[in-house]
């Protein structure tokens, strides 16, 4: 990788953090709406799907050095709302709506700082060899 944070990874990095906010705003309006609100359900269904297909889409570089994340784990509740939609456990949903996702977002904030501060040090050097950059 070599601190690399091309254009996809960026990408598909913020797309899950879009999502993650996008989850913790209806987690916020709390379990009971949750419970009463099918349309809340399904937009989360659907945010879950999201991180897991961005996750599904990252290099196994990357998450071969981020191992700390559970990608893996990840895509699998992504196959699962998928493929076995109709199966879903909401509370199993919830739980990772109100607990993984914000733990998820955390990890996935400090490996795009990670990244960035990584790249933005060799642009530094660089920039500090040669004034023409």
């Amino acid at each position: 990788m070599n601190g690399c944070l091309c254009g996809g990874t960026r990408k598909r990095l913020a797309d899950i953090l879009d999502a993650a906010e996008k989850i913790a705003a209806r987690v916020r309006r709390g379990r009971e709406r949750y419970d009463a609100d099918e349309d809340v359900q399904i937009v989360l269904t659907h945010l879950v799907q999201v991180i897991g297909e961005a996750s599904f889409r990252l290099s196994s570089e990357l998450t071969g050095r981020y191992r700390q994340v559970p990608w893996r784990q990840i895509v699998g509740m992504r196959h699962r709302v998928v493929h076995d939609y109709f199966a879903v456990d909401l509370d199993v949903l919830w739980a990772a709506a109100s607990i993984d996702v914000p733990r998820l977002a955390e990890q996935v904030q400090g490996i795009l700082d990670e990244l960035t501060s990584h790249r933005d040090g060799i642009a530094g050097s660089h920039a500090a060899e040669d004034p023409e950059r």
